[in-house]
């Protein structure tokens, strides 16, 4: 099959049938909602002839006093968090057959978000799983849906904690 070149709405030439549907970023983490969030973003970038990112941000205390422990720290946070971004690539993989594009950020989750963004200008949209618990959807959806989506420059999607796989699915 050959790619063609068609315009898009503003008479830009756009790309044809392979992977022009922009990157779909999900922030990682070890709650279920994530793991909602991680298939609705497979899935809409499998539709969408695009790619899914994960960011995974590592908060480190301040250990000032003692940079020898702060360094084993820092290591082993590393290694705990490769190994997760691995086993949510392969779910990524599984659902699109992609490998997907992986960040590994320490410090601030709200600002690494918002570094990453900044920086991959092909994020076309942030997915983020919605919580279900008394306390709110949870840091990241109550920031961003709030003060701090003033320093978004692509839209955001919260996936709410309840559906289940079939419905995310069904809608995608």
């Amino acid at each position: 099959m050959s790619e063609t070149t068609q315009q898009d709405t503003a008479g830009v030439p756009a790309k044809g049938r392979r992977g022009d549907g922009g990157v779909y970023l999900v922030v990682a983490d070890e709650t279920d909602e994530f793991n909602l969030a991680l298939r609705y973003a497979a899935r809409l970038a499998r539709l969408n002839r695009g790619h899914v990112c994960i960011l995974h941000v590592i908060t480190i205390e301040d250990f000032q006093h003692w940079p020898q422990i702060e360094e084993k720290i820092r290591t082993e946070l590393r290694a705990e968090a490769e190994r997760r971004v691995l086993n949510n690539a392969r779910k990524v993989h599984e659902l699109t057959g992609q490998c997907p594009g992986i960040y590994i950020r320490e410090g601030s989750r709200a600002d690494s978000l918002v570094d990453v963004i900044n920086e991959d200008m092909a994020i076309r949209m942030l997915i983020l799983g919605g919580g279900m618990h008394p306390t709110g959807p949870g840091p990241l959806v109550s920031h961003f849906t709030g003060k701090g989506l003033g320093r978004l420059r692509v839209p955001i999607v919260v996936v709410p904690g309840h559906l289940d796989p079939k419905k995310i699915d069904a809608i995608t």
